[in-house]
């Protein structure tokens, strides 16, 4: 009888290991497909980016060294910490004088998020699009007061939290 069940069950495992296989498995690609058909509209916006591309100076990101580390304080006391990962958008040229600037950037970064955490915004949904955005409005008009105009964005690598 045991012989009989352990059969039973290794077919039924194998059958269900197949057909969860072939659910899985990836859709094969269309040998053949049509070229969408390109009207003069088309043609022209991209003759623009084209143009537009050619325009801009080459940036670069530069990712501040270390992650910023923010308290979560409510109620007085601390109940999570924010772990931020941040790089600055500049022109390729400028990459150098945000190296040597980087100690001031991440005071400033620093105290805009403490700002931030203070105030509750990192309290519940962090992650929502207006946080974000205040977020990274406020990284990059800080970032502007070291570095000017050169600061095209403020781009957020990673934001995560830890319960504490």
């Amino acid at each position: 009888m045991k012989l009989v069940i352990a059969l039973v069950l290794l077919v039924i495992g194998i059958a269900g290991g197949g057909a969860l296989g072939m659910m899985l498995k990836p859709m094969p690609e269309p040998e053949t497909m049509a070229e969408p058909v390109k009207t003069e509209e088309d043609a022209m916006a991209e003759e623009k980016m084209k143009e537009e591309d050619a325009d801009q100076v080459p940036s670069s990101f530069v990712t501040i060294a270390r992650q910023m580390i923010v308290p979560v304080v409510e109620g007085g006391e601390t109940r999570a910490l924010m772990l931020f990962e941040i790089a600055l958008d500049v022109p390729e040229e400028y990459r150098e004088s945000v190296l040597e600037r980087e100690p001031r950037l991440r005071d400033a970064f620093l105290r805009e998020l403490f700002e931030l955490s203070y105030t509750g915004a990192f309290l519940e949904t962090y992650t929502s699009d207006r946080v974000m955005e205040d977020l990274r409005g406020k990284l990059l008009a800080a970032a502007r007061v070291h570095l000017g105009d050169r600061v095209s964005d403020v781009l957020i690598l990673d934001a995560l939290r830890q319960e504490l």
